[in-house]
């Protein structure tokens, strides 16, 4: 609890509180009381305090809407057409397309004849690391160890 509260205290108080003593915190609430009945200057601050209260209230209150302005404007919106609505149905399908495309295309490029690998190849290289899988391309010119061994 404060016991005493000099002129800048007090202004520091009515900037972070307001003028309204019942927002003032309870332990320097006594003190600012003492400064407002011996200070004059202390005063003054109070009723500018109060004053700016009343002019920050005064903006904060939005205008009410006229009468009849969400009816006027219902009246000039376009009525929807027959397009696109959004369903949880629709969703879902719109998010399985591409797992089906690429199931697809997958399958597809996957059982080809003339494929250079096996399809059981490719599910053991989607399955297992990348470092521990080697392709063995029947279609490549040379590889690295070959050249090494026929050098």
């Amino acid at each position: 609890m404060k016991n005493a509260l000099d002129e800048q205290d007090f202004e520091r108080l009515l900037d972070q509180h307001g003028g309204e003593p019942d927002r003032w915190p309870p332990d320097v609430k006594a003190a600012a009381e003492r400064l407002l009945a011996s200070s004059g200057s202390a005063r003054a601050a109070l009723v500018a305090a109060k004053r700016m209260d009343a002019l920050l209230d005064g903006l904060l209150a939005a205008p009410a809407p006229p009468l009849g302005l969400k009816t006027r404007i219902l009246a000039h919106a376009e009525p929807r057409r027959g397009g696109w609505r959004w369903s949880p149905a629709r969703a879902g399908l719109a998010a399985c397309a591409p797992l089906a495309l690429g199931l697809a295309l997958g399958l597809t490029v996957g059982w080809q004849e003339d494929a250079p690998w096996e399809a059981g190849t490719l599910i053991a290289f989607s399955i297992t690391d990348f470092a521990d899988f080697e392709v063995h391309d029947e279609h490549a010119v040379g590889t690295d160890l070959e050249q090494e061994t026929a050098g």
